[in-house]
């Protein structure tokens, strides 16, 4: 069973891990790692920001992995990284689904949209089975992907 929590400043650490962890940073669109004192102004900010959503994705009480929405004008740019070594069961498509459901309560995201590697199709599998489809355009190396939201009446 997967569960979202949100994330808190004691997680700096694991997600600075999973940050910088060469498949994550292979992968990212600026393909660098970061230092700890920029993951921990970037953490702290993000913390502060109402327009964004930071969940740390726990498999029975274990940190699994990670999913983020920065909302901005009605879109909610996802980011999602599964930790080394639980890779490949199935978890991102998981806690995409689960974080589909929490965002679903946000009136102001109408859209999601990912943007995934060309090298990296098990994650564009996973948003795809999480409702997201494909554009027939790309950004670079990059997929787009997006799914849109229930209206709010």
């Amino acid at each position: 069973m997967l569960t979202l929590r949100a994330a808190a400043s004691g997680d700096e650490a694991l997600l600075l891990g999973w940050r910088n962890d060469p498949e994550a940073i292979r992968f990212s669109v600026s393909r660098l790692g970061v230092t700890p004192g920029e993951h921990a102004t970037w953490l702290a900010r993000r913390l502060a920001d109402p327009g964004t959503h930071l969940w740390v994705a726990e498999e029975r009480g274990t940190p699994v992995g990670q999913v983020r929405v920065d909302v901005e004008d009605g879109t909610g740019t996802v980011s999602i990284a599964i930790a080394p070594g639980q890779r490949g069961r199935g978890l991102g498509t998981a806690a995409l689904r689960a974080m589909v459901t929490l965002v679903a309560r946000d009136p102001a995201v109408l859209t999601l949209r990912a943007l995934v590697h060309t090298g990296n199709p098990g994650s564009a599998r996973a948003f795809e089975l999480a409702g997201f489809h494909r554009l027939e355009r790309r950004q670079g190396e990059f997929i787009v992907l997006e799914r849109a939201m229930p209206t709010h009446e």
